[in-house]
């Protein structure tokens, strides 16, 4: 480590270019390969995939919805604009039918809607063919227009990453208020900027090769700039440390290399283990972006072992290194803490408490097109057919089997209780459907109870063989998937970061204090979330939550312990040796979490809902992580353990004076 940051100081040149000749080599590729982001979620032995292999395999079939605002849409004006639309449609890449206009009509004759059929399912068809429809319906003159469905899903806006540079501005100045160097801003920002950069060039290419959502570019960016700029922070602060100390310049970069350096490597490792933790829900659609962000905090991590130094030797002396104020407030903190665990440890848990309690009304599930982003031809179809058809009219199910007979019937009889229900329709291949309409909005659990009756009636009065499909069908059974592998998840994230904290720092119960603590940050991150967005929330949105906060956790852990450990092998105390240890971090880790939530809440005002929740939950996790847990409880509850802290088998006695051998 210290050799490949000392060759990285010496051969500042040579790096420089290197990582520019990196950016615009990836950036060029990602610009001639474009992007090929797949959303598509694949559940085979889900029942709406069982339902929709029975109906065939069909191509696409997207609702365009449309309103007259001055008048009936089947007649008069209003039909001369939907017909011409019609023909727009028709005229199509892969377009095969299009309804005759004025296709289903609302109650008031000022709503249709026109089913268009492609050759081909939505994912086979391309980002083309679904912004060429978009297009198509937003042309439509003289009439509110949206439409609904699978390719028409695809069309949401690529990712606005504007709010980052905010983030990152807003970082430089805390950086400047921190350190009180202009140096110390630039090398940071630049570090995390270049190497996340790369990262989201790279997530492009790799959309060609693995499914990876396009939500994944937002995600590695979240996550990229976070903690890339964190990492640069904590090598440049023991850098600083060493010139303070009256080091010169390369000697003062080889002690950071040896301690943070190694720190960051571990720290990087851990959030990628976290992550890689979403392989174990088994779907393609979460493994890229588990990649994707694995991808970005590899390349901040080597950026800040690789680029950060050869920036420092051009700017080493730029830098003006104020006299150590001393972190007199930290340790009057620690001290305090220390003296009295037993308040401090309640006082903290009550806060991760009261923001956990909204976590009693999670409810998963994918959010209808309602809560799409203000204009996007999706939110206005869902809300054309909501005013013109009713608020289920957006959330068809459909009930499909084969064989029945008088039995279809029966079942449609009893289903009415409940939903609207069309008459049966009979399908190639003795198929039978029934199209259900419930009388509530897709996102609403009535409609999901309605889903689960809706199941088992149809098996019971239609047919063993019958299945239930449609997009609310889809969504449920995606909800469903991975509520069920969570444990295994939960269990793989945990276990693995126990054992990675074990190992480094020779200790059985601070591992596992460290990772109930997580859990509570976790619980407290995920009740932040309920509260300021309500349900459903995202079925993979906890699932990501949950592996990035316990990568970002582990990192201030590291941080932290390390330096207390290196206290304590220097002189076996160990309520000096916290004291010491949040003396040294205290100000760092606050400043680094700061300036982490500063970007994570950059994300919060950007139209995808998911990165809005993803932005508001890593800022309350990083925040709440480092005041209250680093700062806090940790140090009360290792306080509480006294010398059980470093207890570990085969440890022998601590002399003191021992040589420190601290990954920080």
């Amino acid at each position: 480590m210290t050799a490949l940051v000392s060759w990285c100081f010496r051969r500042a040149g040579v790096v420089i270019v290197l990582w520019l000749v990196a950016l615009g080599g990836l950036g060029a590729a990602a610009l001639h390969a474009g992007p090929a982001f797949r959303d598509t979620v694949d559940l085979p032995a889900a029942d709406s995939t069982a339902a929709a292999n029975l109906l065939g395999a069909t191509g696409a079939g997207e609702r365009v919805v449309v309103r007259s605002p001055d008048g009936p849409v089947d007649s008069g004006p209003g039909r001369a604009r939907l017909d011409a639309l019609a023909a727009r449609l028709a005229a199509l890449p892969h377009v095969t039918a299009v309804d005759p206009p004025p296709g289903q009509l609302s109650a008031d004759r000022r709503t249709a809607v026109l089913t268009v059929r492609f050759d081909a399912p939505a994912a086979d068809l391309g980002q083309e063919t679904a912004d060429a429809l978009a297009a198509a319906v937003r042309a439509a003159d003289g009439l509110t227009a949206g439409v609904s469905g699978e390719l028409a899903a695809m069309t949401a806006a690529a990712p606005d990453l504007g709010n980052a540079g905010i983030g990152l501005l807003a970082a430089a100045v805390v950086l400047l208020v921190a350190f009180g160097s202009l140096a110390c801003v630039l090398l940071p920002v630049l570090t995390a900027a270049v190497s996340v950069g790369c990262a989201l060039a790279a997530v492009t290419l790799l959309s060609h090769v693995m499914t990876v959502p396009k939500i994944s570019t937002e995600i590695a960016a979240l996550l990229g700039l976070g903690v890339g700029v964190d990492y640069a922070l904590f090598v440049l602060t023991r850098y600083r440390q060493g010139r303070r100390e009256g080091a010169p310049p390369a000697a003062a970069l080889a002690v950071a290399a040896a301690t943070s350096g190694r720190s960051v490597v571990f720290a990087g490792v851990t959030v990628c283990v976290s992550l890689a933790g979403m392989f174990t829900v088994g779907m393609p659609f979460l493994d890229g972006i588990a990649v994707a962000a694995a991808v970005s905090v590899l390349l901040t991590a080597f950026a800040a072992l690789t680029l950060l130094p050869a920036l420092l030797r051009l700017l080493a002396r730029r830098m003006r290194v104020r006299p150590d104020g001393g972190d007199g407030r930290w340790a009057r903190l620690a001290r305090s803490v220390t003296a009295r665990p037993g308040p401090y440890t309640l006082a903290a848990l009550l806060v991760v408490a009261v923001l956990a309690l909204p976590m009693t009304g999670l409810r998963l599930g994918v959010p209808d097109a309602a809560l799409d982003p203000p204009g996007s031809v999706t939110r206005t179809a869902a809300e054309l057919l909501e005013e013109g058809f009713g608020p289920g009219a957006d959330a068809p199910l459909l009930v499909v089997g084969t064989g029945g007979g008088e039995a279809v019937g029966d079942l449609r009889e009893a289903l009415l209780a409940s939903a609207d229900v069309g008459p049966p329709a009979t399908l190639p291949g003795d198929v039978w459907l029934l199209t259900v309409i419930p009388r509530t909005g897709p996102s609403d659990p009535a409609t999901g109870e309605l889903l689960a009756s809706t199941r088992v009636m149809a098996r019971v009065i239609g047919s063993p063989d019958a299945h239930v499909g449609g997009v609310v069908a889809a969504r449920a059974d995606f909800s469903a998937a991975i509520t069920d592998r969570l444990p295994l998840f939960l269990a793989a994230v945990v276990g693995i970061s126990v054992l990675l904290l074990a190992w480094v720092f020779r200790s059985v119960l601070i591992p596992l204090t460290a990772a109930l603590m997580n859990l509570l940050t976790a619980a407290a991150t995920t009740g932040a979330v309920v509260f300021a967005f309500g349900a459903p929330i995202e079925p993979y949105l906890p699932v990501f939550l949950f592996a990035g906060l316990f990568g970002l956790s582990m990192d201030y852990e590291v941080f932290l312990i390390a330096r207390i450990q290196e206290a304590w092998r220097r002189h076996g105390d160990t309520r000096a040796a916290i004291v010491d240890g949040v003396a040294a971090t205290g100000r760092t880790i606050t400043a680094a979490a700061l300036i982490m939530a500063l970007v994570f809440v950059s994300f919060a005002f950007v139209d995808a809902r998911v990165v809005r929740e993803a932005g508001v939950g890593l800022t309350v996790a990083v925040l709440l992580d480092a005041v209250v847990v680093r700062c806090v409880l940790v140090p009360a509850v290792m306080a509480r353990l006294g010398a059980a802290n470093w207890w570990f088998p085969g440890r022998k006695a601590v002399a003191a004076g021992e040589l420190a051998g601290s990954v920080r």
